[in-house]
């Protein structure tokens, strides 16, 4: 249980077995390529000889067909039912293996179904467009809606020019004024519409200079329509249209509500193309010539024997293969953890912080029980831990969830047992003590012990995080360094605490003399251990070596930050009491105050669960990813690429994350 030792291959292989190969080799899945130039050293000849693969067409049309299925998923999806709530993670997405995917997909008659809904499609927006152009210009028509004279006969004058057009009303008034002098044109408001004052002008052609000077300061704006029509009976004919386009929009809506039987197919070709796209971008790293092909990558230790039959089995004797160890200090190792069951769900907790480095211990085992033991003591409580996991346990039972979702579900089954534990130590029931029943600590009086409890396991966490730093020292044979960086902590730390303890009279004051001694080894352990680990002149070592000593006010920090373990169980604790308290003021009076009752009891009972539940997440991981990990993990490793594409509308071969 640990990071998983990787190999990295070498392959040649004839070209003509390249895309055979690369299928089998996403069927085996457990491969990551790299790229051939930045591993192999071909030379100036040889690499004349050499070039990549084409394969920029082969994106560009996979990544077409991708983008077709998206748009027709999308658009048979916002206007078929779809399944959501209970039901729809009870169904949950549909489970494939690979070759059941790839063979279904290739029975799809993709570019027929597509024409059909890309058809349908079109033909919806266009009808949307057309009724959103008639809605804009009936808009237009209606201020001028009494008119009783059409567009076109306006016109056809021959001595006179007219039009109708709106004016804003923050200058309506200075547009009137230079409309009344003039002598020749005659001018009528004939509708408001908003802001926007409409008028009906017509004028002699002799005038037109002085009325355009007026229209200029009017700043109009002219309505201009292509028709016969009065503009009443225009906008009747638009609403008629409206009404003939609104009911085809309808009649599309229904033909692509009843593609709905189609979905899967779209998506079994979407998740079919995206490993296409995988597999031919995964070429890019590769060099050919007309005959060979030269491939590298790593692959996980224990699968070696299985990609060597996969290769074999496609190409016969007709390649060569070679396999070695990695550096265990290479930064572009991939990184890929296995687990048991229990702390495999815990691995999302790792890779949200870093994964580790190749060189590096996985902390998922090592912190996964702590994690456990810190959420339950932070949302301690029996009758919410029961209800976890009882809706953990139906949901893995009865939901087909997907794998990343099955994991988190896992996740809070496990952590949902720790908190009904605790919850059974602080005696606590939803909030409520049960007369008579075992507790170990009473929240009400009792809070110093959980205090000096929380305090101890910290202390017990904090010196396991040196510990882990110990063993990696002397894996890499590096013991002065584990001296002086982890023994002297011991050293110091534990003479500080006996020391506090024996001045506190908790402990046999007579160590308090030995303790000082070993407190100042310690000290002195320190500053030598930080000038070893610094560069420069005496003075500068010296330097490094004293602030190397003033790491002690880190630790006095850490300690006092596992008092969260009590204060956020105590204040989960108190809410619930609360809520019971208020609920007992109300209950017994009248129907409704037994209504008002279980209402606050269910409503505010489940809303502390939330907030106990997200406080005990949060907090448990700022102990491990401050407290713990800032002992002895850097992390910054790369995750393994699987050859395969992450799944986005089925769960593929789910056997390999169950």
């Amino acid at each position: 249980m640990a990071i998983v030792k990787m190999k990295k291959f070498h392959l040649l292989v004839l070209d003509s077995h390249r895309e055979k190969l690369l299928k089998e080799l996403q069927l085996f899945r457990n491969i990551q390529f790299e790229d051939v130039c930045g591993i192999e050293d071909f030379g100036d000849e040889t690499l004349s000889a050499f070039k990549r693969p084409a394969v920029d067409e082969s994106v560009s049309k996979y990544d077409d067909t991708i983008n077709q299925c998206s748009y027709a998923i999308d658009l048979i999806n916002k206007y078929s039912p779809q399944i959501s709530g209970i039901k729809g993670l009870i169904n949950g997405l549909p489970n494939y293996t690979f070759e059941e995917m790839e063979k279904k997909a290739l029975e799809v008659n993709f570019n027929q179904k597509y024409t059909e809904v890309k058809g349908l499609g079109d033909e919806l927006s266009k009808v949307e467009s057309n009724v959103s152009k008639n809605r804009d210009l009936i808009k237009e028509l209606e201020p001028v809606a009494n008119l009783d004279v059409s567009f076109t006969e306006m016109s056809k004058l021959e001595h006179f020019n007219s039009f109708v057009g709106g004016v804003s009303g923050k200058i309506v008034d200075l547009f009137i004024q230079s409309m009344e002098n003039l002598e020749y044109t005659h001018w009528k408001e004939i509708g408001v519409y908003k802001d926007e004052h409409f008028f009906f002008i017509i004028t002699d052609v002799r005038e037109e200079d002085d009325l355009n000077e007026a229209l200029r300061i009017g700043n109009l704006n002219k309505i201009k329509i292509d028709t016969d029509l009065l503009p009443g009976d225009k906008i009747d004919e638009l609403q008629g249209e409206i009404s003939k386009l609104e009911k085809r929009k309808e009649e599309i809506i229904s033909e692509i509500a009843g593609k709905q039987d189609e979905l899967e197919d779209f998506k079994l070709t979407y998740e079919y193309y995206g490993n296409l796209k995988i597999r031919a971008l995964a070429e890019k790293d590769f060099m050919k010539t007309s005959s060979v092909c030269v491939l590298t990558g790593y692959c996980p230790e224990f699968d070696v024997d299985r990609l060597e039959k996969t290769v074999s089995k496609v190409c016969k004797e007709d390649y060569i293969v070679k396999f070695e160890n990695v550096d265990k200090d290479c930064s572009q190792t991939p990184i890929l953890l296995k687990n048991n069951k229990f702390v495999k769900v815990f691995e999302s907790v790792t890779s949200t912080y870093a994964l580790p480095r190749y060189n590096e211990v996985d902390p998922t085992p090592l912190y996964a029980p702590v994690y456990a033991l810190f959420f339950g003591m932070m949302s301690a409580d029996f009758g919410y831990g029961l209800v976890i996991l009882i809706l953990t346990t139906l949901a893995l039972k009865k939901c087909n969830l997907s794998p990343d979702m099955k994991k988190n579900v896992k996740f809070f089954q496990l952590i949902s047992i720790s908190t009904a534990v605790w919850g059974f130590l602080y005696g606590s029931y939803f909030g409520a003590s049960i007369p008579g029943m075992w507790r170990l600590f009473d929240l009400s009086t009792q809070f110093m012990n959980i205090l000096i409890l929380s305090i101890i396991m910290g202390g017990i966490h904090l010196y396991f995080g040196l510990a882990v730093k110990a063993y990696m020292l002397i894996r890499d044979k590096q013991y002065i360094d584990m001296i002086f960086q982890v023994v002297s902590w011991y050293v110091t730390l534990s003479g500080i605490i006996v020391l506090l303890l024996s001045m506190a009279g908790i402990i046999q004051p007579a160590l308090k003399t030995p303790s000082m001694f070993v407190m100042i080894l310690g000290i002195v352990m320190l500053i030598v251990g930080g000038a070893m680990g610094s560069q420069g002149n005496i003075l500068k070592r010296l330097v490094a070596g004293i602030y190397n000593v003033y790491g002690i006010s880190s630790y006095i920090g850490d300690f006092v930050s596992y008092s969260r373990l009590m204060a956020l169980g105590m204040a989960g604790g108190y809410i619930a009491f609360s809520v019971n308290m208020i609920a007992g003021m109300v209950w017994g009076k009248t129907i409704v105050g037994y209504v008002a009752a279980i209402f606050i009891l269910i409503f505010f009972h489940a809303f502390n669960l939330f907030l106990s539940c997200l406080g005990a997440y949060v907090h448990s991981l700022r102990l491990v990813y401050v407290e713990f990990f800032g002992k002895f993990y850097e992390g910054g490793g790369k995750a393994f690429r699987f050859f395969r594409n992450k799944t986005k509308y089925i769960n593929l071969d789910r056997h390999y994350e169950d």
